[in-house]
């Protein structure tokens, strides 16, 4: 009869993840189309042919990830422009994930269903997990994240064995899909190395042909890139720099920038500071104007690393299951901060953070089957547990928070802000005014009408008077000079006086100044007003550009 209320309490965490997934789901619903993340996407897998299509994928440089792209021009020709789709694509992916979480976890007994909760909160109330909403119109970051998590769940199970060649085509499918994939080929050597029971010589073989593989054709196909020279907007001390000023300072030392990309990739996760490279927190206490949720995320990411920091070094893991979840999550960790080594994004911690999830689970778990009956000791250990599940369920409600103001945010790009981000000098195809009409179509709730408390607890995307608050990746993403360098842009041949002039005002060049040495007429120098990368892109891949000159067209940056 006592296995009874164990089997009952089991269930306690699949109840509680279902739950979340119920409640962000709703309010991830509510969100529409981005104009600024999703029309260049979409206008650029209907701009080209498919055999045009398939080889401009794969000989892309820095951002190579091919199934994605090619995912999202299928997805169009199949599915079209349906919203509700690609959302609920985004949802099954975060049903996986928690899903597979739970799997990894097994979390049998009371001790292990609390630890089981406050790891799945943690690791949905993260800053890094924000990404997991993200739709383009497809995730890339999410569907690598089930794959990735699926190839450590497989090496687990004893049944698996048999057929562990899949990881194979897994890692090759994930490799392809997001760079965060390389994760995989050194977890399932280390997992095979400490006699993980679903995976044999065979399996990791497999992982790292596919490797092999995907090195190969990434650098065959593939534009070379420099490293060294590749600069991004970006975090840097208290504030964001451009890459004008990273590439000057860092000109004969590279690989300090890296290290310091590396370390606020792993502290963003550890302690929710830096916040994309940038020390916001600090920087807010030294104005004497840090907010209410900024101590909150630092004091329950620093409180939580502490007990886990503890737990681990000073008890012994009671199960080879737990022993080998540690060494995952330890991996998970720290490879996943390795990966924003050129530039440090909170999104880049995503693997980091669900590695620290893992690591959270196995220490909550060890701590609570170790509590002792009665006395100070169980008292003390119940209260560190209660504290945690406090912290972290309060950040997973600031994530439903996020996502509905995300849709007031998405919204707004279609109506007060259209003009201001390029929209109206956009040629109102019928893409575009497809993806507008949807946009305009829902109706999201107003931010400005939450309650008071909402703006002092919660990371918020509004102030309460309704002005936007740029988020860490958004502000480093778009740390740029104002105006670029100038460079040259070469139209087809059917761009006639008027159609160039439009040109111009839809993708933001000024400056506009014939280039004498080119007979036809066709080529003009210019300047980008606030030359984001995702800006650069868009003259680069539109139809009616032939060829560009001082434009790196991997890297989408202009060049000296």
């Amino acid at each position: 009869m006592a296995a009874v209320p164990s089997i009952r309490v089991a269930w306690l965490p699949a109840i509680w993840a279902a739950v979340w997934v119920v409640i962000l789901g709703v309010a991830f619903f509510s969100i529409s189309w981005s104009y600024v993340d999703v029309h260049n996407v979409f206008r650029e897998a209907t701009s080209a042919s498919w055999p045009r299509y398939v080889r401009n994928v794969f000989s892309r440089g820095m951002e190579y990830r091919p199934a994605f792209t090619l995912g999202v021009k299928a997805a169009y020709d199949i599915v079209g422009l349906h919203l509700w789709f690609y959302q609920a694509l985004v949802m099954v992916q975060l049903a996986a994930t928690v899903a597979l979480l739970l799997w990894l976890f097994r979390p049998v007994g009371a001790g292990r269903a609390m630890a089981a909760i406050v790891a799945l909160s943690c690791i949905l109330g993260l800053h890094t997990s924000r990404i997991l909403f993200l739709f383009v119109p497809l995730n890339l970051y999410s569907a690598a994240l089930v794959l990735l998590l699926l190839a450590i769940a497989l090496t687990l199970e004893p049944r698996m064995r048999s057929y562990d060649w899949v990881l194979f085509p897994i890692t090759l499918v994930a490799l392809f899909s997001l760079e965060s994939s390389l994760l995989i080929a050194p977890i399932v050597i280390v997992v095979w190395w400490l006699a993980a029971p679903g995976v044999s010589l065979r399996g990791v073989a497999g992982a790292v042909f596919a490797l092999a593989v995907y090195l190969t054709v990434r650098f065959t196909f593939g534009t070379s890139v420099s490293f060294v020279d590749n600069y991004v907007g970006s975090g840097l001390g208290l504030s964001d720099a451009t890459p004008e000023v990273l590439r000057n300072t860092f000109e004969h030392a590279p690989w300090l920038f890296w290290l310091y990309n590396v370390s606020a990739s792993l502290l963003t996760v550890l302690a929710s500071e830096p916040r994309a490279g940038a020390y916001q927190f600090i920087a807010s206490l030294l104005r004497g104007s840090a907010q209410f949720w900024q101590w909150f995320h630092v004091v329950s990411s620093v409180v939580t690393t502490c007990v886990v920091v503890v737990v681990l070094t000073q008890g012994k893991l009671t199960s080879d299951r737990d022993r080998l979840l540690c060494a995952i999550g330890l991996m998970m960790v720290v490879l996943g901060s390795g990966l924003g080594f050129l530039y440090t994004r909170d999104r880049i911690g995503l693997s980091a953070g669900v590695g620290y999830g893992i690591l959270v689970y196995v220490a909550l778990a060890t701590m609570l089957e170790r509590m002792p009956a009665s006395g100070v000791r169980r008292v003390t250990t119940v209260a560190v547990a209660s504290v945690l599940a406090i912290f972290w369920t309060t950040r997973t409600a600031e994530s439903y928070v996020q996502l509905r103001d995300t849709a007031w945010d998405y919204r707004g790009e279609w109506t007060d802000r259209y003009e201001a981000v390029g929209g109206a000098a956009q040629p109102q195809t019928e893409l575009l005014t497809s993806l507008r009409r949807v946009g305009i179509s829902k109706s999201p709730a107003d931010p400005r009408l939450d309650p008071a408390w909402t703006f002092v607890v919660f990371e918020r995307r509004f102030d309460r008077s309704g002005d936007a608050r740029r988020l860490a990746d958004d502000a480093a993403d778009n740390a740029v000079a104002p105006i670029s360098q100038p460079f040259d842009v070469r139209w087809k041949d059917d761009v006639d006086d008027a159609s160039r002039l439009r040109l111009e005002a839809e993708l933001g060049l000024t400056d506009a100044q014939r280039v004498e040495r080119d007979q036809r007429g066709r080529t003009w120098a210019y300047r980008l007003r606030t030359p984001t990368r995702d800006r650069v892109r868009a003259i680069v891949v539109h139809p009616s550009v032939e060829d560009t000159a001082r434009i790196d067209g991997e890297r989408f940056e202009i060049v000296k």
